[in-house]
């Protein structure tokens, strides 16, 4: 184990701005005392068409926040910015894998959503309609979501690493009155089609809906009934009207894993935005700032600090769909340094996948603007942390009492943790509010407002209401309020100052290099093959993805047959470490499988 593990870190470049631990208490110790009033005045840096009148209502899980209020949402992304300097800096970078390069202003964004916006009000969709999308980190992507936004319809993104099986599931559950896809894209010079996928989803869901294409690579239209290509949209004459929202309305929603499957989840308007907007106001995202997050729609990452917060304060985002090793390992570095990119978002799995490559591959690079790596997903060990504070955060020019020639690093990296849940980063240290020193290996410390504590089993749990908590939730998220707060399903241990320290789950949800993948849906899927009774899967620890599937097949069946169906039902990133066949199959419970897996 590094030395760091116990060490408390000042980065040179955080000098003047952290504060002590003592400080850092009482600021919590405030939030939480009376969290109520805290997330109150946090809401007030919205635009509030009426006032709420309540800033809670009933008791959790059922809680609602800021009753009686209404708002923009759209407004309070985008429209805010008009007459602004910020209207006309750049809002999205878009850069694919073969290196083509688009830029959007906020004005241009903004034409964009309200031309999409305009066509999709005319296709019949209005307030509460749901949307939903199946496409990479692309400007029209943004721009659908946001046009969703415009018109009050909630919208969820789906991670184009799904395959048509959990594809058709969201369409079912939703029954979007739209679908927009992308045609495919780039990974590793190869053509990625998302049509046959669509098509397949969409006829297997049973859903009649409409399907709006962004033709990127010229592939052929998915063959399904009332299927539009984009730039019917965007010559759309109408811009439509941004919508007001009651603050309980749905926004937009996900489908997280749980042990059974994956299920949906919806976020309310005035609780989402309040914490969105204040948390990236705290990671110090904000105008003439340029982000670069790693992270797909799809996941909660993906949503909060690719979309929302980012808008919001006013940030500029750097979107890539292509391969982070195309052509070479040094392609994120490549971008960071293109494009002046001073805050940097990734996974865990990721750094820990750079810090096997040549140092090479990021020192020939000049990325002097960076201010900080903010890292989410699976936990980050104290040996990743070190390399990447040590080699990552390093810069060629000297700060304070840095020294390059030693690689001791310079900027902070930040390790965040999140869940779809919660909705937004819970701990870490915060580099435009609280920043007490950095324990190198921990999630940092709890971010205001948010009572997090660990139990005596080593449960990590939510003690108070948050203003994002979902307003539509499976049973299993109900259940998880049933001792008075909220279980996450992950362990925890605090770590000196109290920092807390996530572990992995306590159930038996997969983290597999940072997703959240459900072990029943597998299950589900393999049993739809003929000559399978039964199947179980649980993961085991893996030291590249934090995790790995481990299949256990009751009946006849090939391998390689049940590893093809996982990654077409479910997701490649699914792909088994190992498969067993078996006349009977021993273990009662994932849970008996889990820790066998463990204790080997």
């Amino acid at each position: 184990m590094d030395s760091m593990s116990s060490q408390r870190i000042v980065p040179p470049a955080a000098r003047f701005k952290v504060m002590t631990l003592a400080e850092y208490k009482k600021v919590y110790q405030e939030s939480i005392r009376d969290p109520v009033d805290f997330w109150a005045r946090q809401s007030k840096k919205l635009l509030w068409e009426k006032p709420w009148t309540s800033a809670i209502t009933g008791e959790p899980p059922r809680s609602r926040w800021f009753e009686g209020g209404r708002l923009n949402p759209y407004q309070n992304v985008m429209g805010k910015h008009r007459d602004t300097p910020v209207w006309s800096r750049a809002a999205t970078i878009y850069e694919s894998e073969e290196g083509d390069v688009e830029i959007l202003t906020y004005r241009r964004l903004d034409d964009m959503a309200g031309r999409i916006a305009g066509w999709l009000e005319s296709q019949g969709v209005s307030k509460g309609d749901w949307t939903l999308l199946y496409a990479p980190p692309t400007p029209e992507a943004i721009a659908f979501m946001l046009a969703s936004l415009r018109l009050g319809a909630p919208f969820e993104p789906v991670f184009t690493g799904f395959g048509w099986y959990e594809l058709a599931k969201r369409v079912r559950n939703r029954s979007p009155k739209v679908v927009f896809v992308v045609d495919g894209y780039k990974r590793r010079g190869k053509e990625i089609s998302l049509v046959e996928t669509t098509e397949k989803a969409i006829e297997a869901s049973g859903v009649e809906t409409k399907i709006l294409v962004s033709n990127r690579l010229g592939l052929r239209l998915p063959r399904l009934h009332e299927t539009y290509p984009l730039d019917d949209a965007l010559r759309e004459n109408h811009t439509a009207d941004s919508r007001v929202v009651d603050s309980s309305d749905p926004i937009f929603g996900l489908h997280p894993g749980y042990e059974d499957d994956f299920k949906p989840v919806s976020f309310p308007a005035g609780g989402y935005l309040t914490q969105a907007y204040a948390t990236s106001y705290w990671l110090g995202l904000k105008p003439l700032e340029v982000l670069f997050n790693t992270v797909w729609p799809g996941w909660i990452t993906g949503v909060t600090y690719l979309l929302f917060g980012p808008l919001m304060t006013g940030t500029t985002i750097v979107l890539y769909d292509g391969a982070p090793d195309w052509r070479s390992w040094d392609r994120w570095f490549t971008i960071l340094e293109r494009y002046a990119v001073t805050i940097f978002l990734t996974t865990s799995g990721a750094l820990r996948a750079l810090s096997k490559q040549s140092p090479e591959t990021y020192r020939k690079h000049d990325y002097d603007t960076l201010k900080a790596i903010l890292v989410t997903a699976e936990p980050l060990d104290t040996d990743t942390w070190s390399w990447a504070y040590r080699n990552l955060g390093t810069l060629r020019s000297p700060i304070i009492d840095s020294d390059p020639t030693v690689l001791s690093g310079a900027i902070p990296v930040v390790n965040l943790y999140i869940q779809s849940e919660i909705a937004t980063f819970a701990t870490g240290n915060l580099p435009s509010y609280t920043f007490p020193h950095i324990v190198p290996g921990t999630n940092g410390p709890p971010i205001p407002g948010f009572h997090l504590d660990i139990l005596s089993d080593g449960r990590l749990v939510v003690k108070n209401p948050w203003p994002a908590m979902p307003v539509e939730a499976p049973q299993e998220y109900y259940e998880k309020w049933s001792e008075g707060f909220y279980d996450t399903g992950d362990l925890a241990t605090y770590t000196i100052d109290g920092y807390i320290q996530v572990l992995g789950r306590r159930d038996t949800v997969m983290k597999i290099n940072g997703y959240r993948i459900s072990p029943g849906a597998i299950e589900k899927a393999i049993e739809t093959l003929p000559g399978v009774k039964r199947a179980l899967v649980a993961g085991k620890p893996d030291p590249q993805k934090f995790e790995a599937p481990v299949v256990i097949v009751e009946g006849r069946a090939e391998a390689e047959q049940v590893r093809k169906l996982i990654r077409e039902y479910i997701t490649p990133i699914a792909d088994p470490a190992k498969i067993n066949f078996t006349d009977k199959i021993q273990y009662a419970t994932r849970h008996e499988l889990k820790n066998k897996l463990r204790n080997l």
